[in-house]
């Protein structure tokens, strides 16, 4: 019969130790998700270091903020994609590399989706239950 007890325990410290990891898994996912991707402290292109001072406001409303040369490709990127410049300022900057601006655009675009998704939501909410 004490082995039965004993069984039971151990069984119950597994699951503690599972739980812990499924809560520590869920808390790194959102802050990956809110706090890393979204900082405000980084380009959020290329990854670097934003500073602060000297900064002219964005020219465009979008979620993003850019270092200084990842701001002048993008308005590269918008002024060809509107048609209001047809020449790149740059010879490397050809169709490829207009593909590649749309589809971080829409990288960005479908994590802005998946942040809204129902499931995504329940993480934050579980997380918050969590946290309490």
């Amino acid at each position: 019969m004490a082995d039965i007890i004993e069984f039971g325990k151990k069984a119950q410290s597994l699951k503690s130790v599972r739980d812990a990891d499924e809560r520590a898994r869920k808390i790194e996912a959102l802050r990956k998700i809110i706090q890393c991707q979204r900082c405000a402290m980084k380009c959020a292109k290329c990854g670097v270091q934003i500073d602060r001072e000297g900064r002219e406001p964005a020219r465009y409303v979008l979620p993003f903020r850019f270092c200084q040369n990842c701001q002048e490709e993008y308005d590269e990127y918008r002024e060809r994609l509107e048609k209001r410049t047809l020449l790149p300022r740059y010879y490397w900057h050809n169709e490829l590399w207009m593909a590649a601006w749309n589809s971080w655009i829409e990288h960005q675009k479908t994590l802005d989706e998946y942040r809204l998704s129902k499931e995504f939501l329940q993480l934050l909410r579980e997380v918050e239950e969590l946290t309490q």
